[in-house]
């Protein structure tokens, strides 16, 4: 039974090696002498963490996280945090929807609902927003 297992586990180990390897392929194509860099994002990805980019204009932070989305078929939001960014911009918002005389609210998602979020110069928003994206990577 314990071998078993540990042939199981072996299996998944290979998998996911074969699967690191075409995904930095993909990405390779795209994204140029930043290696070490996307390795770091797919551990984050399949340890389903959460990363830090940090890095002058310029360096294809914005194409790297988008590009990596694609290649996974994932849903990608980017955000550009403002000095006026209130939370509802980024968690959604209830609307008063009128359908056929009745009214009715209807929750519309912000762009935390999205497999991969680029959230850039967090730094440059008010507290309560940043307090509300905090709280939503908290929450997965």
């Amino acid at each position: 039974m314990v071998d078993l297992k540990m042939e199981q586990d072996a299996e998944a180990i290979a998998r996911l090696g074969v699967a690191r390897e075409a995904l930095l392929n993909e990405l390779g194509k795209v994204i140029v002498g930043q290696k070490p860099i996307l390795e770091q994002l797919l551990i984050t990805l399949f340890s389903r963490g959460h990363g830090l980019l940090v890095g002058i204009p310029g360096l294809a932070k914005t194409l790297m996280i988008s590009s990596l989305a694609k290649v996974l078929d994932l849903k990608f939001n980017r955000i550009q945090f403002t000095p006026d960014l209130m939370p509802s911009d980024i968690t959604g918002t209830e609307i008063i929807e009128d359908d056929a005389g009745s009214k009715k609210f209807r929750f519309v998602r912000g762009p935390i609902f999205s497999q991969i979020l680029l959230a850039d110069e967090i730094n440059r928003t008010p507290p309560k927003t940043q307090s509300a994206l905090l709280e939503a990577m908290q929450e997965h």
